[in-house]
């Protein structure tokens, strides 16, 4: 199955800057990139609360009291995800959508090495080797090959 999540992952991946596309294109029509992020997580919003109905009167309950005992930094993947929309509808239309999509992604995998070495925020710890980081450098010249003209 791992194969499939990352297929999955993948599709979603190239999906990515689509989506700050078309962000960055409403924007043009409401001419504030929080209004145009707000539409954007109005849209997933509805989408998510659809979905979670359909799972409820599908008999597959969650536990929504367990939020309150997340720890504080589990309730900021909003914040980020906010972020990461705001930053995109302001950048792309600037650098393009390769240039912005490539230094994304050099960021989530250069986070998500510090994550897996350290092992932080409960993710299982995965030492930084040779061959990761020989990858984490190669991004970096692909990010620095990509935004040259």
């Amino acid at each position: 199955m791992k194969t499939g999540w990352l297929v999955i992952a993948l599709l979603m991946g190239v999906l990515i800057p689509a989506q700050a596309t078309m962000n960055a294109k409403m924007r043009t029509f409401v001419l504030n990139p929080v209004y145009s992020s707000l539409i954007n997580f109005a849209v997933g919003g509805f989408l998510i609360v659809v979905a979670t109905s359909i799972l409820m009167a599908l008999g597959q309950q969650g536990n929504w009291r367990g939020a309150s005992q997340a720890p504080w930094w589990a309730w900021c993947g909003g914040l980020i995800g906010a972020s990461v929309v705001v930053v995109g509808i302001l950048a792309l239309p600037n650098i393009g959508a390769a240039n912005y999509s490539v230094a994304i992604i050099a960021g989530q995998l250069m986070g998500a090495l510090v994550l897996d070495h350290f092992g932080w925020l409960g993710v299982q710890q995965h030492p930084l080797s040779a061959s990761r980081l020989a990858g984490g450098v190669l991004l970096m010249l692909g990010v620095w090959l990509i935004q040259r003209n």
